[in-house]
Protein backbone atom coordinates (compact mmCIF):
# COMPACT_ATOMS: atom_id res chain seq x y z
CA UNK A 1 0.00 0.00 0.00
CA UNK A 2 1.07 3.29 -1.13
CA UNK A 3 1.81 5.60 1.71
CA UNK A 4 -1.19 8.15 0.65
CA UNK A 5 -3.67 5.12 0.39
CA UNK A 6 -2.32 3.98 3.99
CA UNK A 7 -2.59 7.08 5.48
CA UNK A 8 -6.29 8.11 3.80
CA UNK A 9 -7.32 4.46 4.87
CA UNK A 10 -6.13 5.50 8.60
CA UNK A 11 -8.00 8.79 8.88
CA UNK A 12 -10.81 6.98 7.59
CA UNK A 13 -10.90 4.34 10.80
CA UNK A 14 -10.38 7.47 12.80
CA UNK A 15 -13.12 9.08 11.75
CA UNK A 16 -15.58 6.06 11.83
CA UNK A 17 -13.96 5.31 15.15
CA UNK A 18 -14.82 8.81 16.57
CA UNK A 19 -18.31 9.40 14.92
CA UNK A 20 -19.47 6.10 15.84
CA UNK A 21 -18.34 6.84 19.57
CA UNK A 22 -20.43 10.12 19.17
CA UNK A 23 -23.68 8.63 17.64
CA UNK A 24 -24.21 5.94 20.07
CA UNK A 25 -25.54 8.53 22.26
CA UNK A 26 -26.73 11.23 19.60
CA UNK A 27 -27.23 9.38 16.50
CA UNK A 28 -26.24 12.38 14.55
CA UNK A 29 -27.20 12.95 10.72
CA UNK A 30 -23.66 12.59 8.95
CA UNK A 31 -23.43 14.49 5.70
CA UNK A 32 -22.03 12.92 2.88
CA UNK A 33 -20.92 16.06 1.08
CA UNK A 34 -17.94 17.21 -1.12
CA UNK A 35 -14.68 15.75 0.07
CA UNK A 36 -13.40 19.95 1.00
CA UNK A 37 -17.25 19.86 3.65
CA UNK A 38 -16.94 18.31 7.23
CA UNK A 39 -19.46 15.88 8.77
CA UNK A 40 -22.59 17.91 10.03
CA UNK A 41 -22.71 16.92 13.57
CA UNK A 42 -25.27 19.26 14.60
CA UNK A 43 -24.68 22.37 16.86
CA UNK A 44 -23.13 21.39 20.10
CA UNK A 45 -23.97 24.40 22.09
CA UNK A 46 -26.98 23.75 23.97
CA UNK A 47 -26.91 20.00 23.80
CA UNK A 48 -26.34 19.16 26.94
CA UNK A 49 -27.87 15.73 27.80
CA UNK A 50 -30.90 16.32 30.02
CA UNK A 51 -31.39 14.41 33.44
CA UNK A 52 -34.68 13.47 31.88
CA UNK A 53 -32.71 11.53 28.91
CA UNK A 54 -30.24 10.56 31.22
CA UNK A 55 -32.30 8.60 33.09
CA UNK A 56 -33.94 7.22 30.37
CA UNK A 57 -30.68 6.24 28.59
CA UNK A 58 -29.65 4.25 32.39
CA UNK A 59 -33.04 2.44 32.37
CA UNK A 60 -32.43 0.64 28.47
CA UNK A 61 -29.21 0.15 29.93
CA UNK A 62 -30.83 -1.71 32.97
CA UNK A 63 -33.39 -3.40 31.37
CA UNK A 64 -30.43 -4.62 28.38
CA UNK A 65 -28.60 -5.64 31.59
CA UNK A 66 -31.44 -8.01 33.51
CA UNK A 67 -32.30 -9.19 30.63
CA UNK A 68 -28.75 -10.82 29.87
CA UNK A 69 -29.04 -11.54 33.61
CA UNK A 70 -25.83 -9.52 34.07
CA UNK A 71 -27.75 -8.23 37.14
CA UNK A 72 -26.88 -10.29 40.70
CA UNK A 73 -30.62 -11.40 41.63
CA UNK A 74 -28.80 -11.99 45.49
CA UNK A 75 -32.01 -10.13 48.06
CA UNK A 76 -29.33 -10.34 50.90
CA UNK A 77 -26.63 -8.83 49.30
CA UNK A 78 -28.45 -6.56 47.46
CA UNK A 79 -30.19 -5.36 50.52
CA UNK A 80 -26.83 -4.88 52.50
CA UNK A 81 -25.57 -2.61 49.60
CA UNK A 82 -28.37 -0.69 49.46
CA UNK A 83 -28.66 -0.25 53.38
CA UNK A 84 -25.02 1.15 53.17
CA UNK A 85 -25.92 3.14 49.92
CA UNK A 86 -28.66 4.35 51.99
CA UNK A 87 -26.08 5.53 54.81
CA UNK A 88 -24.36 7.67 52.14
CA UNK A 89 -26.85 9.13 50.55
CA UNK A 90 -28.33 10.71 53.52
CA UNK A 91 -24.65 12.60 53.98
CA UNK A 92 -24.78 13.47 50.01
CA UNK A 93 -25.13 17.08 48.42
CA UNK A 94 -27.79 17.02 46.37
CA UNK A 95 -27.90 15.04 43.12
CA UNK A 96 -29.69 15.55 39.43
CA UNK A 97 -30.85 11.82 40.11
CA UNK A 98 -32.02 9.16 42.96
CA UNK A 99 -29.11 6.33 43.74
CA UNK A 100 -30.00 2.68 42.76
CA UNK A 101 -27.32 -0.05 43.60
CA UNK A 102 -27.05 -3.16 41.92
CA UNK A 103 -24.18 -6.04 42.01
CA UNK A 104 -22.68 -7.90 39.49
CA UNK A 105 -21.30 -11.42 40.16
CA UNK A 106 -17.67 -10.88 38.52
CA UNK A 107 -14.32 -11.54 40.19
CA UNK A 108 -13.31 -8.53 38.49
CA UNK A 109 -12.52 -5.57 40.94
CA UNK A 110 -14.37 -2.88 39.46
CA UNK A 111 -17.70 -0.59 40.20
CA UNK A 112 -19.18 2.22 37.97
CA UNK A 113 -21.81 4.66 37.50
CA UNK A 114 -23.80 4.64 35.21
CA UNK A 115 -26.30 7.01 33.40
CA UNK A 116 -29.27 8.12 35.07
CA UNK A 117 -27.90 7.03 38.74
CA UNK A 118 -27.76 3.57 38.45
CA UNK A 119 -23.84 2.28 40.38
CA UNK A 120 -23.31 -1.39 39.75
CA UNK A 121 -20.09 -2.79 42.16
CA UNK A 122 -18.55 -6.07 41.30
CA UNK A 123 -18.78 -8.90 44.06
CA UNK A 124 -15.08 -9.03 43.04
CA UNK A 125 -14.75 -5.94 44.28
CA UNK A 126 -16.28 -6.29 47.57
CA UNK A 127 -14.34 -9.49 48.65
CA UNK A 128 -11.07 -7.50 47.90
CA UNK A 129 -12.30 -4.61 50.22
CA UNK A 130 -10.50 -5.21 53.54
CA UNK A 131 -13.01 -3.07 55.55
CA UNK A 132 -16.71 -1.59 55.25
CA UNK A 133 -15.18 1.85 55.17
CA UNK A 134 -12.83 0.92 52.29
CA UNK A 135 -16.79 -0.39 50.26
CA UNK A 136 -18.25 3.20 51.39
CA UNK A 137 -15.33 4.93 50.00
CA UNK A 138 -16.05 3.22 46.20
CA UNK A 139 -19.12 3.54 46.58
CA UNK A 140 -19.01 7.59 47.75
CA UNK A 141 -16.80 7.55 44.91
CA UNK A 142 -19.01 6.44 41.89
CA UNK A 143 -21.77 8.53 43.57
CA UNK A 144 -19.56 11.61 43.55
CA UNK A 145 -19.50 10.87 39.44
CA UNK A 146 -23.46 10.75 39.24
CA UNK A 147 -23.78 13.88 41.51
CA UNK A 148 -21.61 16.33 39.10
CA UNK A 149 -23.09 14.59 36.11
CA UNK A 150 -19.58 13.41 34.71
CA UNK A 151 -21.38 10.71 32.29
CA UNK A 152 -23.82 13.82 30.83
CA UNK A 153 -20.32 15.99 30.85
CA UNK A 154 -18.58 13.07 28.99
CA UNK A 155 -21.33 12.63 26.12
CA UNK A 156 -21.59 16.38 25.48
CA UNK A 157 -17.35 16.62 25.52
CA UNK A 158 -17.17 14.19 23.27
CA UNK A 159 -19.15 15.49 20.72
CA UNK A 160 -17.56 18.78 20.52
CA UNK A 161 -14.42 17.28 21.08
CA UNK A 162 -15.15 14.97 18.25
CA UNK A 163 -16.18 18.28 16.10
CA UNK A 164 -12.38 19.51 16.54
CA UNK A 165 -10.68 16.34 15.77
CA UNK A 166 -12.82 15.38 12.66
CA UNK A 167 -12.08 18.56 11.03
CA UNK A 168 -8.76 17.88 11.51
CA UNK A 169 -8.41 14.39 10.22
CA UNK A 170 -11.07 15.43 7.25
CA UNK A 171 -8.47 18.69 6.49
CA UNK A 172 -5.96 15.98 6.76
CA UNK A 173 -7.44 13.79 3.63
CA UNK A 174 -8.15 16.71 1.55
CA UNK A 175 -4.62 17.81 2.15
CA UNK A 176 -3.42 14.28 0.83
CA UNK A 177 -5.81 14.38 -1.43
CA UNK A 178 -4.25 17.44 -3.34
CA UNK A 179 -0.83 17.21 -2.55
CA UNK A 180 2.11 14.70 -3.90
CA UNK A 181 3.36 13.83 -0.58
CA UNK A 182 1.79 13.14 2.52
CA UNK A 183 3.01 14.33 5.14
CA UNK A 184 1.29 17.81 5.65
CA UNK A 185 -1.97 15.07 5.16
CA UNK A 186 -0.88 12.86 7.76
CA UNK A 187 0.69 15.56 10.36
CA UNK A 188 -3.20 17.04 10.29
CA UNK A 189 -4.47 13.67 10.70
CA UNK A 190 -2.17 12.73 13.59
CA UNK A 191 -2.50 15.69 15.14
CA UNK A 192 -6.68 15.70 15.06
CA UNK A 193 -5.58 11.67 16.82
CA UNK A 194 -3.42 13.09 18.80
CA UNK A 195 -6.34 15.56 20.50
CA UNK A 196 -8.87 13.61 20.77
CA UNK A 197 -6.93 11.36 23.02
CA UNK A 198 -5.37 14.32 24.77
CA UNK A 199 -8.59 15.46 25.64
CA UNK A 200 -10.12 12.38 26.48
CA UNK A 201 -7.39 12.02 29.36
CA UNK A 202 -7.63 15.30 30.48
CA UNK A 203 -11.40 15.26 31.35
CA UNK A 204 -10.54 11.55 33.15
CA UNK A 205 -8.23 12.85 35.25
CA UNK A 206 -9.77 16.07 35.90
CA UNK A 207 -12.92 14.04 36.77
CA UNK A 208 -11.63 11.25 38.85
CA UNK A 209 -10.12 14.00 40.99
CA UNK A 210 -13.44 15.26 41.31
CA UNK A 211 -15.28 12.35 42.08
CA UNK A 212 -12.43 11.74 44.65
CA UNK A 213 -13.29 15.11 46.26
CA UNK A 214 -17.09 14.52 46.93
CA UNK A 215 -16.61 11.20 47.36
CA UNK A 216 -14.39 11.70 50.51
CA UNK A 217 -16.93 14.34 51.80
CA UNK A 218 -19.14 12.04 51.82
CA UNK A 219 -17.37 9.94 53.68
CA UNK A 220 -16.39 11.66 56.29
CA UNK A 221 -19.83 13.14 56.94
CA UNK A 222 -21.60 9.17 56.82
CA UNK A 223 -19.16 8.83 59.84
CA UNK A 224 -16.43 6.32 58.30
CA UNK A 225 -12.94 6.60 58.45
CA UNK A 226 -11.75 8.28 55.53
CA UNK A 227 -8.47 6.54 55.31
CA UNK A 228 -10.35 3.46 54.26
CA UNK A 229 -10.26 5.85 50.62
CA UNK A 230 -6.40 6.13 50.70
CA UNK A 231 -5.64 2.57 51.77
CA UNK A 232 -7.50 0.96 48.87
CA UNK A 233 -6.67 3.55 46.24
CA UNK A 234 -2.78 2.43 47.40
CA UNK A 235 -3.48 -1.08 47.23
CA UNK A 236 -5.36 -1.30 43.88
CA UNK A 237 -1.95 1.14 42.34
CA UNK A 238 0.32 -1.51 44.06
CA UNK A 239 -1.50 -4.23 42.08
CA UNK A 240 -1.74 -2.00 38.87
CA UNK A 241 2.13 -1.64 39.57
CA UNK A 242 3.07 -5.29 40.04
CA UNK A 243 0.79 -6.70 37.10
CA UNK A 244 1.27 -4.43 34.33
CA UNK A 245 -1.06 -6.32 31.93
CA UNK A 246 -3.55 -7.44 34.84
CA UNK A 247 -4.12 -4.81 36.52
CA UNK A 248 -7.90 -4.39 38.55
CA UNK A 249 -10.85 -3.22 36.04
CA UNK A 250 -11.24 -0.24 38.54
CA UNK A 251 -7.95 1.16 38.15
CA UNK A 252 -8.00 0.78 34.23
CA UNK A 253 -11.35 2.20 34.27
CA UNK A 254 -10.50 5.26 36.67
CA UNK A 255 -6.66 5.67 36.41
CA UNK A 256 -4.87 6.24 39.28
CA UNK A 257 -2.11 9.04 40.08
CA UNK A 258 0.56 9.99 42.58
CA UNK A 259 -1.47 13.35 42.62
CA UNK A 260 -5.03 11.82 43.33
CA UNK A 261 -3.74 9.80 46.35
CA UNK A 262 -1.84 12.48 47.37
CA UNK A 263 -4.41 14.93 47.41
CA UNK A 264 -6.50 12.13 49.22
CA UNK A 265 -3.51 11.70 52.28
CA UNK A 266 -3.91 15.50 52.33
CA UNK A 267 -7.47 15.63 53.11
CA UNK A 268 -6.90 12.96 56.02
CA UNK A 269 -3.98 14.57 57.31
CA UNK A 270 -6.64 17.46 58.20
CA UNK A 271 -9.77 15.64 59.51
CA UNK A 272 -9.22 13.73 63.19
CA UNK A 273 -9.18 10.27 63.02
CA UNK A 274 -12.17 7.78 63.20
CA UNK A 275 -12.17 4.38 63.68
CA UNK A 276 -15.56 2.74 62.32
CA UNK A 277 -15.70 -1.29 63.26
CA UNK A 278 -17.16 -3.32 60.11
CA UNK A 279 -20.46 -4.26 60.84
CA UNK A 280 -21.54 -8.07 60.72
CA UNK A 281 -23.48 -7.82 57.93
CA UNK A 282 -20.16 -6.42 55.84
CA UNK A 283 -18.15 -9.24 56.80
CA UNK A 284 -21.01 -11.95 56.27
CA UNK A 285 -21.84 -10.78 52.55
CA UNK A 286 -18.32 -10.86 51.92
CA UNK A 287 -18.10 -14.23 52.58
CA UNK A 288 -21.89 -14.97 50.95
CA UNK A 289 -20.22 -13.49 47.40
CA UNK A 290 -17.01 -15.76 47.70
CA UNK A 291 -19.77 -18.74 47.84
CA UNK A 292 -21.66 -17.49 45.23
CA UNK A 293 -18.86 -16.46 42.58
CA UNK A 294 -18.34 -20.33 41.83
CA UNK A 295 -20.57 -22.67 42.86
CA UNK A 296 -19.67 -25.48 40.96
CA UNK A 297 -19.04 -28.67 42.70
CA UNK A 298 -15.40 -28.06 42.62
CA UNK A 299 -15.75 -24.55 43.56
CA UNK A 300 -18.20 -24.96 46.40
CA UNK A 301 -15.52 -27.62 47.67
CA UNK A 302 -12.25 -25.04 47.04
CA UNK A 303 -14.50 -22.51 49.29
CA UNK A 304 -15.84 -25.00 51.92
CA UNK A 305 -11.78 -25.86 52.38
CA UNK A 306 -10.96 -22.23 52.25
CA UNK A 307 -13.46 -21.31 54.75
CA UNK A 308 -12.30 -24.58 57.34
CA UNK A 309 -8.43 -23.82 56.84
CA UNK A 310 -9.68 -20.34 58.49
CA UNK A 311 -11.15 -21.72 61.12
CA UNK A 312 -8.19 -23.82 62.06
CA UNK A 313 -5.58 -21.28 61.59
CA UNK A 314 -7.80 -18.19 63.57
CA UNK A 315 -6.86 -16.02 59.95
CA UNK A 316 -9.99 -14.30 59.70
CA UNK A 317 -11.66 -10.92 60.61
CA UNK A 318 -15.01 -12.54 61.95
CA UNK A 319 -15.51 -16.35 62.68
CA UNK A 320 -19.32 -15.86 62.80
CA UNK A 321 -18.72 -14.61 58.98
CA UNK A 322 -16.57 -17.76 58.51
CA UNK A 323 -19.60 -19.68 60.31
CA UNK A 324 -21.94 -18.70 57.80
CA UNK A 325 -20.12 -18.40 54.47
CA UNK A 326 -19.92 -22.14 55.40
CA UNK A 327 -23.79 -22.75 55.93
CA UNK A 328 -23.83 -20.90 52.49
CA UNK A 329 -21.46 -23.55 51.34
CA UNK A 330 -23.46 -26.61 52.23
CA UNK A 331 -26.79 -25.37 51.89
CA UNK A 332 -25.65 -25.27 47.90
CA UNK A 333 -23.90 -28.53 48.41
CA UNK A 334 -27.26 -29.84 49.79
CA UNK A 335 -25.48 -31.29 53.14
CA UNK A 336 -28.23 -30.22 55.33
CA UNK A 337 -26.82 -32.05 58.57
CA UNK A 338 -23.44 -29.68 58.16
CA UNK A 339 -25.69 -26.77 57.48
CA UNK A 340 -27.60 -27.33 60.69
CA UNK A 341 -24.15 -28.03 62.60
CA UNK A 342 -22.39 -24.30 61.26
CA UNK A 343 -25.81 -22.34 61.79
CA UNK A 344 -25.71 -23.82 65.58
CA UNK A 345 -21.79 -22.71 65.75
CA UNK A 346 -23.13 -19.11 63.95
CA UNK A 347 -25.76 -18.63 66.54
CA UNK A 348 -23.80 -19.41 69.35
CA UNK A 349 -21.13 -16.61 67.99
CA UNK A 350 -23.93 -14.03 67.38
CA UNK A 351 -26.89 -14.44 70.26
CA UNK A 352 -28.49 -11.07 69.16
CA UNK A 353 -29.25 -12.71 65.23
CA UNK A 354 -29.10 -10.96 62.15
CA UNK A 355 -31.90 -10.70 59.43
CA UNK A 356 -28.80 -12.45 57.44
CA UNK A 357 -28.83 -15.36 59.52
CA UNK A 358 -32.50 -15.86 59.62
CA UNK A 359 -32.92 -15.98 56.10
CA UNK A 360 -30.28 -18.89 55.49
CA UNK A 361 -31.66 -20.59 58.53
CA UNK A 362 -35.27 -20.10 56.23
CA UNK A 363 -33.72 -21.38 53.44
CA UNK A 364 -32.00 -24.32 55.12
CA UNK A 365 -35.44 -25.44 56.80
CA UNK A 366 -37.12 -24.54 53.19
CA UNK A 367 -34.41 -26.94 51.23
CA UNK A 368 -35.05 -29.68 54.11
CA UNK A 369 -38.38 -29.91 53.36
CA UNK A 370 -40.07 -28.17 56.51
CA UNK A 371 -41.75 -24.89 55.10
CA UNK A 372 -44.21 -25.20 58.07
CA UNK A 373 -41.28 -24.92 60.71
CA UNK A 374 -39.63 -22.32 57.85
CA UNK A 375 -43.10 -20.21 58.04
CA UNK A 376 -42.48 -20.30 62.04
CA UNK A 377 -38.58 -19.10 61.56
CA UNK A 378 -40.02 -16.65 59.10
CA UNK A 379 -42.79 -15.24 61.27
CA UNK A 380 -40.42 -14.35 64.45
CA UNK A 381 -37.77 -13.30 62.17
CA UNK A 382 -40.29 -10.78 60.72
CA UNK A 383 -41.55 -9.15 64.22
CA UNK A 384 -37.91 -8.76 64.89
CA UNK A 385 -36.73 -7.41 61.81
CA UNK A 386 -39.45 -5.79 60.15
CA UNK A 387 -37.77 -3.43 57.55
CA UNK A 388 -35.55 -6.85 56.54
CA UNK A 389 -37.02 -6.37 52.42
CA UNK A 390 -35.12 -10.21 52.75
CA UNK A 391 -37.13 -11.53 54.65
CA UNK A 392 -40.67 -10.74 53.22
CA UNK A 393 -39.26 -13.12 50.27
CA UNK A 394 -38.20 -15.81 52.08
CA UNK A 395 -42.00 -15.64 54.44
CA UNK A 396 -43.70 -15.26 50.68
CA UNK A 397 -41.78 -18.34 49.83
CA UNK A 398 -42.08 -19.93 52.60
CA UNK A 399 -45.87 -19.64 52.42
CA UNK A 400 -46.18 -20.71 48.45
CA UNK A 401 -44.47 -24.07 50.38
CA UNK A 402 -46.34 -24.72 52.96
CA UNK A 403 -49.43 -24.45 49.99
CA UNK A 404 -50.89 -21.78 52.00
CA UNK A 405 -51.25 -19.82 48.74
CA UNK A 406 -54.39 -17.45 49.94
CA UNK A 407 -52.39 -16.53 53.03
CA UNK A 408 -49.14 -15.33 50.60
CA UNK A 409 -51.98 -13.38 48.56
CA UNK A 410 -52.92 -11.78 51.63
CA UNK A 411 -49.74 -11.03 52.54
CA UNK A 412 -48.37 -10.01 49.17
CA UNK A 413 -51.44 -7.54 48.84
CA UNK A 414 -50.35 -5.57 52.17
CA UNK A 415 -47.13 -5.46 51.01
CA UNK A 416 -47.43 -3.99 47.57
CA UNK A 417 -49.47 -1.47 49.52
CA UNK A 418 -46.58 -0.09 50.85
CA UNK A 419 -43.87 -0.85 48.30
CA UNK A 420 -45.72 -0.65 45.13
CA UNK A 421 -42.25 0.20 43.51
CA UNK A 422 -40.83 -3.43 43.65
CA UNK A 423 -40.87 -5.76 41.09
CA UNK A 424 -40.32 -8.76 42.88
CA UNK A 425 -43.66 -8.69 45.17
CA UNK A 426 -45.44 -8.72 41.72
CA UNK A 427 -43.67 -11.82 40.61
CA UNK A 428 -44.29 -13.89 43.73
CA UNK A 429 -47.68 -13.04 43.97
CA UNK A 430 -48.48 -13.84 40.85
CA UNK A 431 -46.65 -17.41 41.60
CA UNK A 432 -49.13 -17.41 44.36
CA UNK A 433 -52.33 -16.94 41.87
CA UNK A 434 -50.73 -19.53 39.24
CA UNK A 435 -50.88 -22.26 42.23
CA UNK A 436 -54.70 -21.45 42.58
CA UNK A 437 -55.45 -21.40 38.86
CA UNK A 438 -56.46 -17.68 38.98
CA UNK A 439 -55.29 -16.65 34.92
CA UNK A 440 -56.39 -13.14 35.44
CA UNK A 441 -54.85 -12.20 38.36
CA UNK A 442 -51.70 -13.39 37.64
CA UNK A 443 -51.20 -11.84 34.17
CA UNK A 444 -52.41 -8.62 35.81
CA UNK A 445 -49.34 -8.95 38.67
CA UNK A 446 -46.79 -10.08 35.75
CA UNK A 447 -48.17 -6.58 34.08
CA UNK A 448 -47.21 -4.47 36.91
CA UNK A 449 -43.49 -6.69 37.00
CA UNK A 450 -42.52 -6.05 33.95
CA UNK A 451 -43.75 -2.41 33.94
CA UNK A 452 -41.88 -1.78 37.30
CA UNK A 453 -38.74 -3.30 35.33
CA UNK A 454 -39.22 -0.77 31.95
CA UNK A 455 -40.66 -3.52 29.80
CA UNK A 456 -44.08 -1.79 28.95
CA UNK A 457 -44.23 -3.59 26.08
CA UNK A 458 -43.99 -7.02 27.57
CA UNK A 459 -46.88 -5.38 30.44
CA UNK A 460 -49.38 -4.67 27.71
CA UNK A 461 -48.87 -8.34 26.14
CA UNK A 462 -49.74 -9.49 29.91
CA UNK A 463 -53.49 -7.24 30.29
CA UNK A 464 -54.26 -8.39 27.26
CA UNK A 465 -53.82 -11.69 28.85
CA UNK A 466 -55.45 -10.82 31.79
CA UNK A 467 -58.45 -9.77 29.68
CA UNK A 468 -58.18 -12.57 27.58
CA UNK A 469 -58.39 -14.79 30.69
CA UNK A 470 -61.69 -13.80 32.17
CA UNK A 471 -62.89 -14.84 35.72
CA UNK A 472 -63.53 -11.33 36.84
CA UNK A 473 -66.33 -9.26 37.66
CA UNK A 474 -66.96 -5.70 35.78
CA UNK A 475 -65.03 -3.86 38.07
CA UNK A 476 -62.01 -5.79 37.89
CA UNK A 477 -62.33 -5.73 34.20
CA UNK A 478 -62.89 -2.41 33.84
CA UNK A 479 -59.34 -1.48 36.28
CA UNK A 480 -57.43 -3.69 33.66
CA UNK A 481 -58.86 -1.58 30.67
CA UNK A 482 -57.99 1.62 32.32
CA UNK A 483 -54.29 0.35 33.10
CA UNK A 484 -53.81 -0.85 29.62
CA UNK A 485 -55.26 2.64 28.14
CA UNK A 486 -52.26 4.06 30.35
CA UNK A 487 -49.96 1.02 29.47
CA UNK A 488 -50.49 2.08 26.06
CA UNK A 489 -50.06 5.86 26.46
CA UNK A 490 -47.02 5.42 28.65
CA UNK A 491 -45.10 3.63 25.86
CA UNK A 492 -46.38 6.05 23.17
CA UNK A 493 -45.44 8.94 24.88
CA UNK A 494 -41.71 6.66 25.42
CA UNK A 495 -41.56 6.42 21.97
CA UNK A 496 -41.30 10.12 21.21
CA UNK A 497 -38.85 10.23 23.73
CA UNK A 498 -36.75 7.77 22.55
CA UNK A 499 -37.22 9.86 18.91
CA UNK A 500 -36.38 12.72 20.16
CA UNK A 501 -33.41 11.74 22.22
CA UNK A 502 -32.04 10.20 18.33
CA UNK A 503 -32.18 14.01 17.63
CA UNK A 504 -30.14 15.41 19.96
Amino acid sequence: MNPNARARTRARRYILAATLSVAFFYHPTVGVAAPEKLPSLGDAAGEDLSPAAEKRLGDEIMRDARDAHEILDDPESTEYLNHLGADLIEHAPPSPQSFHFFLVLDPDINSFALPGGFIGVNSGLIIATLSESELASVMSHEMGHVIQRHIAREITREKQTSIVALAGMVLGMVAMAKSNSPDAGEAAVAMGEGYMIQDKLNFSRSVEREADRVGFQILQDSGFDVAGMATFFKRLEKAGALYDTGAPAWLRDHPMTTERIADIQNRIRQTHYHQRPDSLEFNMIRARLRVLEDQSVEGLRDTALGFEDQLRTGNYASEAAVRYGLVVTRLLQKDYAKAQKELAALRALAPQSDPVIEDVAIELLLGEHRPEDAVKVAVAARSRFPLSRTLVWNYAASLEEAVRANDAIVFLRDQITQYHHEPRLYELIAKSYLSKGDAMHEHQALAEEYDLNDDVPAAIEQLNLARSAGGGDFYEESEIDARLKELEAQWLEMKKDKKADAHL
